[in-house]
């Protein structure tokens, strides 16, 4: 059955990726890494099992599998982030909100995030340009520690449910 799964799941990306790329203007690679150069001007991005360099305009999402996210441009509408970690400059911009699962995420300043900022299994660095700064949207760190054991609960409320009930059969002397 992991097998099965894995497959499933190998075969569903690469689906994905190859719709995306169909549509023009639209970057999806798996292996390579995405460049969008400065002057250049991509719509959506899509990288599985490498990185994604933006230093010209995406005017839609980022989406990284497995690989990692440097934004020194422009990204529209938000970028997601799993399974590695997103670098984004001091005069980089991210429009929407930016989610990074299983990985870090290092920002230099508040006006680079659109929205909010989002890393679950790592951490959210800020370095700071200016004392005082006021962040307008959430920015929220969830510590690989806290991940394990949100994953050990899972684990145990799933073996709750799954796992038959082990009674004590009570035996019951019938020669009285």
């Amino acid at each position: 059955m992991p097998n099965f799964a894995l497959r499933s799941l190998v075969f569903t990306l690469l689906f994905v990726s190859t719709a995306l790329a169909q549509a023009p203007g639209n970057r999806a690679y798996v292996g390579e890494d995405v460049y969008v150069a400065s002057g250049q001007q991509v719509r959506n991005a899509m990288c599985i099992f490498c990185s994604v360099q933006v230093e010209g305009d995406v005017t839609g999402r980022v989406i990284v599998l497995f690989g990692s996210l440097n934004v020194t441009g422009q990204v529209a509408k938000g970028a997601t982030v799993i399974g590695g970690n997103a670098v984004v400059d001091s005069q980089a911009r991210i429009g929407g909100d930016t989610t990074v699962l299983g990985g870090n995420a290092v920002y230099e300043s508040d006006e680079s995030f659109g929205g909010s900022a989002y890393v679950l299994g790592g951490h959210l660095s800020h370095v700071p340009l200016a004392h005082g700064q006021v962040s307008a949207h959430p920015r929220v760190s969830l510590s690989p520690l806290f991940s394990v054991l949100l994953g050990v609960l899972v684990l145990l409320l799933l073996s709750a449910l799954f796992v038959p009930q082990v009674r004590r059969r009570i035996a019951v002397n019938q020669n009285s």
